[in-house]
């Protein structure tokens, strides 16, 4: 094919131009059509990728220098390839603390923790809460291990710990829902209509993935939730913080050490406990989005496949209006080429401008998911520049046969045509 001069493809934009003013509502709903494609396309790869942002940003919030050490056991299944982890035994309070009291002689920042009761409601006064609210009892170091910041009041004091005392600290989420004026502080609040525990303070908001949540719990110190709610399942989590992150797999291997010698293991038997690096879970989760993202793009596919086809479709039904068109451009000396570069970039442009819709609506529709997620929103640059090449794609695919047709017509057979 010989090379086209830039004033001809100029033309052939310019006519294309006209001949969608001319069918106005046509254009806007064939735009429309493919708009909708690139909107299923766009919105479900935007929304993998608030979810994958969101999962790093909780993660990375816990610090690129923690870990966990706590009983194994649980499950996480992704597809096919789930992990299964080995039961193991509890961690009672006594062994948790030992380790942390072990790691902070060694001059290592160590906390003890546990989800005491993940489903309760919280009373004050006729106001009630969800039956959701997470009850974590935790110790001293709690707040600064796991970057957990006071918005009202205070954290609890040595006094409060070391006797066990009734008080709480409760999330926002908990706060608005039982103290929406904003007054919690100094109230008392009951956990599943246990004795009163009195409000000293209130945490500042980190927001809520649908994975973690610190959003909507109740602390409580730790012998105090140990004493109210500890059970014969109950095990707690030791979470570490490393100096720094380069001295993470050092502080690892002392952790490691400290447990083993608690727990009496031998040289070369197997860890009775697990190690959980805050950003090796994370990306479990984001890696299990992979096959999530696969799901979505093929369905996008899908309905852009359809949306091509409707195109192609309705640019048939154009040529068959337009054959007297044809035949007169052709009479004036348009040769097969031009016929086809005409209806090529009639389109091309419809395409593109249903890709503009299609990427604006997809974005919005993706970040619908951050709103939601009380995440950041997230304008992926790959994704809209994929729409668009995708948008020129489908108009070259879908144009190029009936262009085909149209250069195809005999000029004397297209001026008769009635």
């Amino acid at each position: 094919m010989r090379k086209i001069p830039f004033t001809v493809l100029a033309e052939a934009f310019t006519m294309a131009v006209q001949a969608l003013r001319a069918q106005l509502l046509r254009a806007i709903l064939t735009a429309l059509i493919i708009a909708i494609g690139i909107t299923a396309l766009v919105g479900m790869l935007t929304a993998t990728s608030v979810m994958e942002s969101s999962i790093s940003g909780q993660f990375n919030s816990m610090g690129a220098n923690t870990f966990t050490i706590q009983q194994g056991g649980m499950n996480i299944q992704i597809g096919r390839n789930g992990i299964r982890e080995k039961e193991q035994p509890q961690i009672p309070l006594r062994t948790a603390i030992k380790l942390r009291e072990n790691l902070e002689r060694k001059g290592i920042l160590a906390s003890v923790s546990d989800y005491a009761v993940r489903t309760a409601t919280i009373f004050h006064e006729g106001a009630e809460t969800n039956p959701n609210v997470g009850i974590l009892v935790a110790d001293k170091n709690y707040p600064e291990v796991s970057a957990i910041e006071l918005a009202e009041g205070r954290y609890f004091s040595p006094i409060e710990l070391n006797e066990a005392r009734a008080v709480a600290v409760i999330g926002p989420d908990v706060a608005a829902k039982l103290f929406p004026k904003g007054d919690a502080v100094g109230k008392r609040i009951r956990i599943n209509g246990t004795k009163p525990y009195t409000i000293i303070g209130m945490t500042a908001a980190k927001g809520n993935t649908g994975f973690m949540n610190n959003d909507n719990v109740v602390f409580l110190p730790l012998l105090t939730g140990h004493h109210d709610f500890a059970n014969a399942n109950s095990s707690y989590v030791t979470s570490v913080m490393a100096p720094s992150p380069l001295e993470l797999d050092a502080t690892i291997d002392a952790a490691t050490a400290s447990m083993r010698a608690i727990r009496k293991l031998r040289p070369g038997e197997e860890n009775n406990f697990n190690i959980r690096r805050s950003d090796s879970l994370s990306a479990i989760l984001i890696e299990s989005l992979s096959s999530v993202s696969m799901g979505a793009a093929l369905i996008g596919f899908i309905t852009l496949l359809g949306a091509s086809v409707a195109l192609m479709n309705i640019m048939l039904v154009s040529v068959t209006e337009r054959t007297r068109e044809i035949g007169t451009r052709k009479a004036l000396g348009a040769n097969q080429q031009i016929i086809v570069l005409q209806f090529l970039a009639e389109a091309i442009l419809v395409s593109v401008i249903g890709g503009f819709m299609g990427t604006i609506m997809g974005l919005a529709v993706g970040n619908g998911m951050a709103v939601i997620m009380s995440s950041p929103a997230v304008f992926p640059v790959q994704w809209m520049i994929l729409a668009l090449v995708v948008s020129v794609l489908v108009g070259i695919l879908s144009g190029w046969y009936p262009a085909r047709q149209a250069a195809k017509l005999d000029p004397i057979e297209a001026l008769r045509y009635e």
